[in-house]
């Protein structure tokens, strides 16, 4: 009967076809049910931002050269950025030359962790 139990645990999840996904929590057999769509964007975008493994938005400062350079980066940053970058000069009122756009993340010139943090939230990410 252990055995039994153990297959039992092992065997993959059949879910119909309307289902949340399953999500794999570690390595072990244990599966649950994901609310993948609790960090959907509500509003449709071409861009997303995926969160980190500790559920938080990947939003970081950096201040570089001797202190002279503040910025605010972007992470996990997929889909059409150029209409992010257009999107960020709109709401924050920042120079369309202060706005970069590089593989994966967003660079923005200034300290605006907070503000865009509490955008990316309202979004839905």
């Amino acid at each position: 009967w252990k055995m039994l139990a153990l297959r039992s645990m092992l065997a993959p999840v059949r879910l119909a076809a309307q289902s949340a996904p399953v999500r794999v929590v570690g390595g072990s057999a244990f599966r649950m049910q994901s609310s993948v769509a609790a960090h959907q964007p509500v509003t449709e975008t071409k861009w997303g931002v995926e969160r980190t493994a500790n559920n938080r938005i990947p939003v970081y400062r950096d201040i570089r050269n001797h202190n002279t350079r503040e910025l605010t980066i972007i992470r996990k940053v997929h889909g059409d950025l150029e209409s992010l970058r257009l999107q960020i000069i709109r709401e924050f009122d920042v120079l369309p030359k202060d706005v970069w756009c590089k593989i994966g993340r967003v660079e923005i010139r200034g300290l605006h962790t907070r503000e865009i943090i509490a955008w990316l939230v309202g979004k839905g990410f």
